[in-house]
Order: C-alpha cells, then sequence, then structure tokens
C-alpha cells in the first residue's frame, strides 16, 4: 500500500490491485473501498496495472480525527495525489459513485490528468434536485448501520444476507469486507466507515453546473445501470445529462445491473471498461 498524507492531516491509501501494463486508477462509492473491484480487475490485470484508492474514512484509510472533514474538495486533492504518485502523467481511471465524481472534478481543477475516464454512475447533482439532509433516507439509513461485529465472517454473512450486497458476486462483498474492517480491540471487528461519515459525505453534496463539463475532452464513458431496484434513483437519472454535458462522452447503459454494478457483475463491467481503456493504454 502507499499512504497519501493530505494538507489536513488526513490520508488516502492505494491498493496495488496487480495486473501488468500501463496503471489504471480505480475509486469507489461512499461507504466502500477498493475491494469492491476485486471480481473486475482478474478481467483487466493482463493490460493494466490496477491501483485501488481508499479515500479517506474509508477501507484502510481510517480517520485520524474526529469531525474529519469529508468537503467534496478533499476527495478531490486525494485523486490528484494518488495520480501524482503513480507518476504524475496523464493516465486511465475508473470510479464508481463519489469516485467516479471526484475523478471528474479533478480533471476539471486540473486539465489534462486523464487520458480515458470510466465513471459508473457519477453522484453529480445539478443545482434543481434536492441536498440531501439530515431527514434523507440515505442520511438516516447510514446513521443507523451497524459497525461492530464479532468477526469478519459474521459482517460477511450480514452484509451478504439483504439488498444491496444481496445482488453482489459473494467475492466483491468479501474483498469489501476485508478491507473496510479492524481489529477493534473488544473482541470483534469494526467497519472503518462508521455510519456517521458515510452520512456526513451525503450531507455535504454540493450542487455542480454540467456547463462546465464540456471542459472535459478526454474520452469519456459514463455508464448507468438501467434495474433501478436500487436504493438511489438519482445517479441513473443524471448519467445521460452528464454524458451529454462532456466535451467527449457517452453513455453506455446496463440493462440488468443497478448502482452496484461493478460487484453484481465484473467480468461484464471490465468488458466494456477494456472496450474503452484498452485501445487508449495503447495509443
Amino acid at each position: 500500500m502507499i499512504r497519501l498524507t493530505t494538507s489536513d492531516g488526513e490520508h488516502a491509501v492505494l491498493h496495488d490491485l496487480g495486473g501488468h501494463g500501463v496503471p489504471l486508477l480505480m475509486t469507489h462509492g461512499n461507504g466502500l473501498n477498493a475491494g469492491m473491484w476485486s471480481t473486475v480487475v482478474p478481467h483487466l490485470s493482463d493490460t493494466f496495472h490496477c491501483w485501488g484508492l481508499d479515500f479517506r474514512g474509508h477501507g484502510a484509510s481510517r480517520p485520524r480525527h474526529d469531525g474529519m472533514s469529508v468537503e467534496r474538495a478533499r476527495f478531490t486533492d486525494e485523486v490528484l495525489a494518488a495520480v501524482n504518485a503513480l507518476g504524475g502523467e496523464p493516465m486511465l481511471a475508473v470510479g464508481h459513485s463519489l469516485g467516479a465524481a471526484s475523478l471528474l472534478l479533478a480533471e476539471l481543477r486540473q486539465p489534462g490528468t486523464y487520458r480515458g475516464l470510466y465513471l459508473y454512475e457519477p453522484v453529480l447533482v445539478p443545482e434543481e434536485f434536492p441536498r440531501p439532509d439530515s431527514e434523507h433516507e440515505l442520511v438516516v439509513a447510514s446513521r443507523r448501520r451497524r459497525i461492530r461485529f464479532a468477526t469478519i465472517d459474521e459482517a460477511y454473512e450480514r452484509f451478504m444476507s439483504k439488498p444491496p450486497f444481496s445482488r453482489c458476486e459473494p467475492e466483491a462483498v468479501r474483498a469489501y469486507v476485508e478491507i473496510g474492517t479492524y481489529p477493534s480491540g473488544d473482541d470483534a471487528v469494526r467497519l472503518s466507515c462508521s455510519g456517521d461519515t458515510e452520512a456526513r459525505i451525503y450531507e455535504a453534496s454540493v450542487p455542480v453546473v454540467y456547463g462546465d463539463f464540456a471542459a472535459v475532452t478526454c474520452p469519456t464513458v459514463v455508464a448507468r445501470g438501467d434495474s433501478y431496484a436500487q436504493w438511489n434513483e438519482i445517479p441513473p437519472q443524471v448519467a445521460q445529462p452528464i454524458a451529454e454535458s462532456l466535451g467527449n462522452g457517452r453513455l453506455e447503459a446496463f440493462a440488468d445491473l443497478s448502482h452496484f454494478g461493478p460487484m453484481e457483475n465484473g467480468e461484464l463491467v471490465a468488458k466494456s471498461i477494456r472496450a474503452h481503456l484498452e485501445p487508449l493504454a495503447a495509443a
């Protein structure tokens, strides 16, 4: 792992996920971690050297301070720190949800950061959409989430027992749990991303102006899951407007996947990623 210290004393962690070829940065959604890509990576590793970023407060990046800042700009900082750690050259990147949004915002801040992007349902909400507050169902559910388990096996079984993780590939859920828990010192394990951290990230959502996205001219796929039996319908709703606003973007939809698509069918999502990014890797 590579530890990336940020200006406020918090940190992110880069995991070497293996593979051979050009570096591929992979970022995760709110409450998840680099383990979410575990069933995607094996189908990419002959062409790409995959690196998974754990944002602050997620996975191996446990918070150092109470009240850790979760302003969206902090996640953008960590993306740019990861790019720098991987050589600083324009690179290829794949992101999910919060991680996809952070990749795109990094390109807006520092044009030329990427050669190509693959964004699975980036959570970039326009001004006309309401912002999550303390009463929003996602915020309430996050704060109610159980974070302490007797063992990693118990945590895994708990997550696999109900949606959205019951729809996911077991290997992906197992990797998420293994990276996302730590021994708590009381003969138990705890989630490194607390329910409060996840809730505060939702609450920290800020409106974005889609007109700004025209400045992003690297080839970009915005992917969407069309199975709406999921916790939040906003990300698939905004995928097409985001793709159409980009300077060089296109939409790709998956009929049978939801917001958690990369964890539901890693091989299918990897095939889509490869089709888009492999030609750019060879360029």
